[in-house]
């Protein structure tokens, strides 16, 4: 899409919608704040894989604030996701493979992401809790 956006290509092969890639990616609703919505993702994904490199193999309670910020930019692209699955039908009225499938690949992440920042908050609770002398 940002590809298309940018004019390196001139058409979008849309699997199973037709012309419906092109109809969103030419809307009004394909920019916000005069930013195409491909870049914030292109973005994003790359903050994504970023701080689940750093984050690595180790657990969550060993780097929880990278825990924590992944699951917290997960959070945010699935949200975006929502917004503009809904844009897509309810202003545009076309279907977008691509978006489809980012949408589908940001519940993905969100559901492997929240799970280790769930881990690394619950790790942060139990490390801050008061000690207690028996």
């Amino acid at each position: 899409m940002l590809a298309y956006h940018s004019g390196l290509v001139g058409s979008l092969a849309c699997p199973f919608f037709g012309s419906g890639c092109e109809t969103v990616g030419r809307s009004a609703q394909a920019r916000h704040f005069g930013v195409p919505n491909a870049a914030v993702g292109a973005v994003g994904y790359a903050a994504m894989g970023t701080l689940a490199a750093w984050l690595g193999d180790r657990p969550a309670s060993e780097r929880p604030l990278i825990a924590l910020g992944l699951a917290a930019s997960a959070a945010s692209a699935l949200g975006a996701s929502v917004f503009l699955t809904w844009e897509m039908v309810a202003r545009v009225r076309a279907w977008c493979f691509w978006c489809l499938l980012s949408a589908g690949l940001n519940a993905a992440l969100f559901s492997l992401a929240a799970r280790e920042g769930w881990s690394a908050r619950r790790q942060g609770r139990h490390h801050s809790a008061p000690l207690t002398r028996s």
